[in-house]
């Protein structure tokens, strides 16, 4: 009779006793199941007792979480969250380093749990812990233990941030600006500074001015990946509480210092992979940067700004100063202005006064900025560009001016400028970390780019909007696939072309039509099986094949095939749960897999560490086949939308160019007589 379903069946162990396998009542209050544990071992006084998770993590079990208790679950009965706390700080407080030492590390284990967290805070741990902190008096192992600890307990948010005082947040400063600071205690020192940059402004601002940018650029180049990923991680969360002004005057200090060319070469391309935190802060730092131009995006052109007229004509006098020196000299000011309307208007503006197109905002004056820096840094291009357009037929010229200002918005859209910084993105461009004004470089590839699109699609002034559709989808394109430089963003975006374009949207859009329609859907619906079964026989003739496995026991075991009664992964493979299953050991458990078998009338288990994750869906793939459940790897997943994606397309090559119906179409009615068999006897002359 199978049990109940509140009814899991788990072992719970202790130190120098022989395991209880039990059936746990979940409906059962948890103080009577510890107290019938206590008794079996012959333990007075169950309320000093508690169970625990056996895995890393070591969680007490609580009426909230006794749920997560699953078939096959190992507890282990330990001392109450409240004695323990009491203990382990009493032990800080030994004279014994020693001692002190143990305790911590204790502490560190258990200080994620939430339970055994408040037990700690609510008898002064954090001042305890605080106090080690300040008087500094072990600068290595003791002093990155408490700090972890500190953080670990802090980070459940029972406390805020904002309590912590002045001398402790200058005392954590102290070991960050210190030299020769053991290599665990700077990281942790810095990862607490973030934290409190972040959500107290008051000790942001102590902080600020206690670190100085020339510190965290020493420990930036310093090749440790976590000391380099803590101090990105401080410095951006500097960057985030500073004001628009003071976040400028530190990003000027820091691109001055070639922060730029040091992430560019040593942590983008460094030989050790980037990880998703530091990936992370290089998108924080490049989202800031760009967001610097915002003030200028938002701000309209000042009719009455004389610097701003200088910057106007400037633009003018840079593609027809020659024309201009030779028609201006010794003409009247209405024939002067005359001429200068004109010309702004071969250069692209819609209206004569200038201004009135960089009223707009988005981009406001940065549409300006954009061209003259291009007007400056690439003058060629930038007179070849108005030349060639003012030379063309009415209506197909390329207006430079209207499209600077719609490509600015482009961009800024693309990049996101002015909007606030995602708190997981990792999408940054190292492209970004590669070039001096990256923006102003960006528009001046984009802008060639659209003279060149214009003229592939023969546009027309009203073709205007579907060209910059156009431009947007080859920008968008290219961004996406992350070029590490500008030159290579130039080479994919310019091979990107206008024709290329229109294949890759027809085989998107035929793709997706394929996929969706009726009878392909029926189609691949009728191949499954058959791939389905082409896919076990792979898995089978792997385990035939066999694969070298890490060792884990050092006996040799042979298992029937017909002794084995399940298939185990991940967290409830008996060797991962001995081992553990904290952050260090995740990739661990994403490897295990275990069989349990009948040995004698117990089960028992043969335990695997796969070398690779292709290697664990194989394996685990196979043994579901062999035992008769369903193969649900990703890599199975993979293989059948690779074979039915290959074979429906086999099986429509006759039907190329032929549209395919929605609906079957209908059948015809019979014929009215059925004499239409051809006669074969009958012999042709």
């Amino acid at each position: 009779m199978a049990p109940p379903r509140n009814v899991v069946k788990i072992a719970v162990q202790m130190r120098d006793a022989i395991p209880q396998l039990i059936q746990l009542d979940q409906a059962k209050p948890l103080a009577a199941v510890l107290k019938e544990v206590c008794d079996a071992w012959s333990l007075a006084h169950s309320e000093r007792y508690a169970l625990q998770f056996a895995d890393g993590h070591r969680r007490y079990i609580t009426e909230n979480n006794r749920a997560e208790i699953k078939n096959g679950s190992i507890l282990c009965l330990s001392t109450a969250p409240d004695l323990e706390a009491e203990l382990l700080l009493g032990r800080l407080q030994s004279g014994s380093r020693e001692v002190r030492r143990e305790a911590l590390q204790h502490l560190v284990l258990l200080a994620p749990d939430m339970t055994f967290a408040q037990e700690v805070i609510s008898r002064d741990g954090l001042q305890r812990l605080g106090t080690i902190i300040e008087d500094g008096d072990d600068l290595g192992e003791v002093l990155a233990l408490t700090l972890r600890t500190f953080l670990e307990l802090m980070e459940h948010g029972v406390v805020s941030w904002e309590t912590l005082s002045i001398p402790f947040v200058r005392k954590v400063v102290s070991y960050v600006n210190m030299n020769l600071m053991d290599a665990s205690v700077q990281p942790l020192a810095l990862r607490l500074l973030e934290s409190v940059t972040l959500s107290s402004p008051a000790l942001g601002q102590l902080v600020k001015s206690e670190v100085p940018l020339s510190r965290l650029l020493v420990h930036l180049q310093v090749m440790n990946q976590q000391l380099q990923t803590k101090a990105m991680a401080l410095l951006t969360a500097l960057l985030q509480g500073a004001s628009p002004a003071e976040r400028k005057d530190m990003l000027d200090q820091l691109w001055q210092r070639n922060l730029r060319q040091f992430i560019y070469k040593n942590i983008i391309h460094s030989a050790a992979p980037l990880g998703d935190e530091m990936a992370h802060h290089l998108y924080v730092l490049q989202s800031l940067t760009l967001g610097l131009l915002e003030p200028r995006m938002r701000m309209p052109l000042d009719p009455y700004s004389q610097e701003q007229r200088e910057q106007l004509q400037a633009l003018r006098q840079a593609a027809f100063e020659p024309e201009g020196e030779s028609l201006g000299t010794g003409l009247s000011a209405d024939r002067r202005r005359s001429l200068c309307a004109r010309e702004f208007r071969k250069l692209g503006f819609s209206n004569s006064n200038p201004g009135q197109d960089l009223e707009r905002v988005p981009p406001g004056l940065l549409a300006l900025d954009n061209m003259l820096y291009f007007s400056r840094h690439a003058p060629s291009a930038y007179s070849r560009f108005v030349l060639e357009n003012s030379s063309r037929e009415d209506k197909h010229e390329c207006p430079f001016a209207r499209s600077s200002i719609q490509l600015t918005v482009l961009l800024c859209e693309l990049l996101r400028v002015g909007e606030p910084c995602s708190e997981t993105a990792q999408d940054f461009s190292p492209m970004f970390f590669g070039q001096d004004q990256s923006f102003h470089e960006l528009f001046c590839v984009s802008i060639q780019l659209l003279n060149k699109t214009w003229k592939e699609m023969r546009a027309t002034q009203e073709d205007f909007d579907k060209v910059m559709q156009v431009v947007r989808e080859q920008l968008a394109r290219t961004l996406a696939l992350k070029p590490s430089s500008l030159e290579l963003f130039r080479t994919k975006v310019n091979a990107l072309t206008y024709g290329e374009v229109l294949r890759l949207r027809q085989t998107e859009r035929l793709h997706q039509e394929g996929t969706l329609a009726p009878p392909i859907l029926e189609l691949r619906e009728k191949l499954k099986p058959e791939l389905m079964g082409l896919i076990r026989q792979q898995r089978l003739l792997r385990l035939c094949e066999g694969t070298l496995f890490r060792k884990i026991s050092s006996r040799r075991r042979q298992v029937p095939v017909a002794d084995i009664r399940a298939l185990l992964t991940g967290k409830d493979c008996p060797h991962v749960r001995e081992k553990g299953s904290g952050k260090q050991n995740k990739d661990l458990y994403e490897l295990a897999f275990s069989v349990s078998y009948d040995r004698e009338e117990e089960e028992a288990y043969l335990n695997f560490i796969a070398p690779s994750k292709r290697e664990f869906h194989l394996w685990t793939d196979g043994l579901s086949a062999l035992l008769g459940s369903p193969m649900g790897s990703e890599q199975t997943r993979q293989d059948l939308e690779q074979l039915l994606t290959m074979e429906t397309k086999l099986r429509l090559l006759e039907l190329e160019n032929v549209p395919i119906p929605e609906k079957p179409p209908p059948i015809p009615p019979p014929p009215t007589n059925f004499n239409f068999c051809y006669d074969c006897s009958i012999a042709e002359p």
